[in-house]
């Protein structure tokens, strides 16, 4: 058993590092052979991935991460819904609207204050075509296509420009409660899994009442022992099982930014490749969106002997 499709992702039309295409690429020579953009708040990747993803035989699916803040903070994956159902549709372009809305007063701060020069708004959008969900990343990379910053100095401009500055413009449009989203995925065709609930298991029981179908085990943020307790988990319960590197790894782009290996895998950005994501098996039964007792049986017999991450590696 191996691990075979990586379904949390970030694109360029959220704040990933690669555009579908290359993020098709990354994942291919990566090893996996299917994946998901799991951009937040917004579905404009999806096109894209799926065209660069059939010409180069691979599988992917649909899927959006959803923030929510009450009644606590989570982050919610929906798959498979249907992102043109008018509820949905408003909440997405009002996600879009609330997040560029913050990102323009970022932006005009620090014009004001000299931190942006050489740049126009205008430009801003002009070079992020097609994409609606602004955030900080989108004004960097217009500003390095236009050579006015440097690729590895990323960081650095944010700490000092965009992080604390961010909280200087409260959102306009509040997001959706927990119960609210879960509802809004399933009415528009499809099912909400619970993103990277590192530090949030004991949750589990309250968030499957809220309507969770699904819950992600091989993710980054969740140590080791959590990640064996969410695969019991997912198993006892008859959760789907998903995963992926989110912003970290080779998907996650930010590898350029270290000036050496040595520094790169003391961050924890630095990830084993191959180590986030689901067994062909989870990602069939998300695909289907029906639970195969026999794979799961066998998995069971399996873990009763060896450990979740020794079983995923192939050993």
């Amino acid at each position: 058993m191996r691990v075979y499709a990586n379904l949390h992702l970030h694109s360029i039309h959220s704040d990933g590092k690669y555009s579908p295409a290359e993020l098709v690429r990354v994942a291919k020579e990566e090893g996996y052979s299917a994946l998901a953009i799991a951009d937040h708040d917004t579905a404009t990747a999806f096109p894209e991935l799926k065209a660069a993803a059939d010409a180069e035989g691979m599988e992917c699916l649909f899927a959006v991460e959803f923030s929510v803040n009450k009644p606590k903070n989570y982050h919610i994956v929906g798959f498979g819904f249907d992102p043109e159902y008018p509820p949905m549709k408003k909440y997405l372009a009002d996600m879009a609207l609330r997040q560029t809305d913050n990102t323009y007063g970022v932006f005009n701060e620090g014009v004001e204050k000299g931190y942006f020069t050489g740049i126009t708004w205008e430009e801003i959008l002009e070079y992020n075509k097609g994409i609606k969900w602004l955030c900080n990343e989108h004004i960097f990379n217009a500003m390095l296509d236009k050579g006015l910053v440097e690729k590895c100095n990323y960081m650095e401009w944010f700490l000092k420009y965009v992080c604390e500055q961010r909280g200087h413009y409260p959102p306009s449009i509040p997001f959706k409660t927990l119960s609210e989203i879960i509802s809004l995925i399933k009415e528009a065709g499809g099912f909400a899994i619970v993103a990277h609930p590192n530090g949030q298991l004991d949750d589990i029981d309250t968030l499957i009442e809220y309507g969770i179908e699904g819950i992600e085990v091989l993710h980054p943020d969740l140590s080791a022992e959590e990640r064996e307790r969410a695969i019991r988990i997912a198993l006892e319960k008859d959760l789907f099982v998903s995963g992926g590197s989110d912003h970290s790894g080779l998907c996650g782009g930010c590898y350029s930014g270290f000036p050496n290996e040595e520094e790169l895998k003391k961050s924890p950005l630095y990830i084993p490749e191959m180590s986030a994501g689901v067994a062909r098996g989870f990602y069939e039964e998300i695909k289907s969106r029906k639970i195969d007792r026999e794979y799961r049986a066998n998995l069971q017999k399996r873990l009763t002997k060896e450990k979740y991450s020794d079983i995923i590696k192939g050993n």
